[in-house]
């Protein structure tokens, strides 16, 4: 265990505020990887910079014309027929354009249901094959990243992966910090970079990544 690196997330534990809601109070620690970590990951593909992220796989762009169009990666099978007009086996991307906000509403959540949408005559639809997709080539290799890790990390806008773990100490020290700087301390030594700590009061104002340090900790044991 990296001791510099738990002492502090042990010190940052004990000034946590006291609190009976133990997840407004946080410790994480924020790693940031060397910048030639990954080089060999393929580049994130999008349909176009005037496209926002969703979430993984989903990007969406309002048009001029007052409609929207949102792009789904990995859509299906359904019990609907493929794009070719056969039957459903393989996997899609589905480029979607309408001016009915209700299209989108499950983008954040369940995109596939894009798909309720078929049929429909103010909807327009492209349907493309998800393998063989720049898209494809980028999900299997963090799939096979995770798989292996346990996590998998964030492209900053500086070109550099981060991945922060967190714990809340008022809920348990022995399933908070101890965990939180063992797992902490294995990605330090099978990944290298740098590592930040901080504490966070009310952490659901922003958006942060946050894997279950024991879980990870198990992985990375297995390494």
């Amino acid at each position: 265990m990296n001791r510099s690196l738990t002492l502090n997330i042990f010190r940052a534990a004990r000034r946590t505020a006291v609190s009976t809601s133990p997840f407004t109070h946080l410790v994480e620690v924020e790693h940031v990887f060397p910048a030639g970590a990954f080089a060999d990951a393929p580049a994130p593909w999008t349909p176009g910079e005037d496209f926002a992220v969703v979430t993984g796989g989903v990007w969406l762009r309002k048009n001029a014309d007052g409609t929207q169009t949102a792009v789904v990666a990995g859509v299906g099978p359904k019990e609907l027929p493929a794009a070719d007009g056969g039957k459903w086996t393989e996997e899609e991307i589905w480029t979607v354009t309408s001016a009915d906000p209700d299209v989108f509403a499950w983008l954040d959540d369940k995109a596939h249901r894009v798909t309720w949408a078929l049929g429909r005559e103010d909807v327009e639809i492209t349907r493309e094959p998800y393998a063989g997709h720049p898209v494809e080539a980028h999900d299997d290799y963090w799939h096979a990243f995770q798989l292996h890790h346990g996590f998998t990390p964030t492209l900053r806008t500086d070109g550099r992966y981060a991945l922060t773990l967190a714990c809340a100490p008022n809920g348990s020290w022995w399933n908070g910090p101890w965990p939180l700087a063992d797992a902490s301390s294995r990605v330090m030594d099978t990944l290298g970079g740098r590592a930040r700590v901080r504490t966070v009061t009310n952490p659901g104002a922003r958006t942060t990544i946050t894997p279950a340090p024991v879980a990870l900790m198990r992985q990375l044991a297995r390494l």
